[in-house]
């Protein structure tokens, strides 16, 4: 089963607007349709029809959020591409109040680890939502990997810019999975020997 991780923006939803992007290193997510949610273009190529999805969103609640309006054009951006795919897509979610404090944080890891089922393929994307989240979110990839035989296929994140005009330019999506196996590799480095630490870096970053 795939899986889909997907922070859902807070801001008003004229402000996330549908984006025809370029890619940055990885061909083999090249998507020519415009999207808002980044993720979905890494989806559209790698979906196959009659198989599972299980998209969770994560939901920044507040009284100036518009994480309803954004999770429900997200689904039916999904949808419409998922209609020339024909993949099995069930949706869920998971809220957490936009305040960084344990209980948040413990609330994202906890719920992540409970509805990621075993041997699932993961797409994250981090674009939206905010900062602290996305900590306690890679923790949560990181369970699901050692503990229920995950594997984490890609995470994204869609870069862009606003000139003087407060126009949008130059939208990328990075695939940044390499930054999530930074992670592990921080997390399980032995060595003691600050030179020895630093040449393993080195050597992840020239693969």
């Amino acid at each position: 089963m795939k899986v889909a991780i997907i922070t859902i923006p807070m801001k008003s939803p004229d402000k996330v607007s549908k984006l025809q992007y370029s890619y940055d290193g990885n061909k083999e997510i090249e998507y020519e349709n415009e999207v808002s949610c980044p993720v979905h273009a890494v989806l559209a190529k790698k979906l196959k029809k009659g198989e599972d999805l299980k998209v969770i969103y994560v939901l920044t609640t507040g009284k100036n959020s518009s994480f309803i309006e954004n999770a429900n054009n997200f689904e039916t951006e999904l949808n419409e591409i998922n209609s020339k795919i024909g993949a099995k897509i069930k949706y869920d979610t998971i809220e957490i109040e936009f305040k960084p404090t344990k209980v948040t944080l413990e609330k994202i890891l906890l719920e992540l680890t409970e509805k990621i089922p075993n041997n699932a393929e993961i797409y994250a994307d981090i674009t939206f939502g905010y900062k602290p989240a996305i900590i306690s979110l890679f923790c949560a990839l990181k369970f699901a990997e050692e503990f229920c035989d995950a594997l984490i296929e890609y995470v994204v994140y869609g870069k862009i810019e606003f000139n003087k005009n407060e126009e949008k330019e130059g939208p990328v999506i990075f695939d940044i999975t390499s930054l999530y196996y930074l992670f592990n590799l921080m997390g399980s480095m032995k060595t003691t020997d600050k030179k020895t630490a630093a040449k393993m870096l080195k050597d992840f970053f020239s693969i």
